[in-house]
């Protein structure tokens, strides 16, 4: 005898104003020996770090690394082009979270551009309790499921019974990225948007 069932996938999805700003500061530095390019943009950095504790504090500051990457020229030689080391370029970067307030992080590009630093920079915009968000977004997948399922049941004259099964179809989250100049006159241009959370589920129900 077949199994008595209703398969349905339910969806939900909670938009969220972002409560973190996650800002990435990179500083580059070029010389012609490793070690002395590596130490002029830790230098640089640990700078931009000392410039911006004054603001959120240090203890919301860490690096994040540092990349070496050669630097090469294109020569002739006896009519044959080559490429010629002449260098390296050293790319240190630091991480920075605090909250979402844009007058905070107005301060922060403020006290950046008082200090003449340049860093190259990168601006995500994200929710500190992402996980709980991701709950509550899947609390209301299945629920979405049960109303669907309780529709076709009605038309199909059955009566729906108890959840056989749930599984988790995916989720995602899509924070706001962005690259920008250290611009702090304008507010609104560091407003962010809305965070989008989105889950599905698969449900299996008895029919009775």
């Amino acid at each position: 005898m077949a199994e008595r069932t209703i398969h349905v996938t339910g969806k939900g999805m909670l938009r969220l104003a972002p409560d973190l700003i996650g800002l990435t500061l990179s500083t580059s530095a070029s010389d012609a020996d490793y070690a002395q390019a590596v130490q002029t943009a830790e230098q640089s950095s640990a700078c931009i770090a000392q410039t911006i504790a004054k603001t959120i504090g240090p203890d919301h500051i860490r690096s994040a690394g540092v990349r070496v990457e050669p630097r090469y020229e294109s020569v002739t030689e006896n009519g044959v082009q080559t490429r010629r080391r002449t260098g390296y370029t050293a790319t240190h970067r630091l991480k920075a979270e605090f909250p979402a307030d844009p007058a905070l992080f107005a301060d922060v590009l403020k006290a950046l551009s008082d200090s003449g630093a340049s860093p190259e920079l990168s601006v995500e915009y994200t929710l500190a309790h992402a996980e709980k968000a991701r709950r509550r977004a899947a609390a209301l997948a299945v629920r979405d499921a049960k109303k669907r399922a309780e529709a076709l049941a009605a038309a199909a004259g059955v009566k729906l019974g108890s959840v056989r099964t749930v599984e988790s179809g995916g989720h995602g989250a899509f924070p706001a990225v962005r690259a920008m100049a250290m611009r702090a006159n304008d507010l609104s241009e560091l407003a962010p948007e809305e965070i989008e959370i989105a889950e599905e589920v698969t449900v299996v129900f008895d029919i009775d």
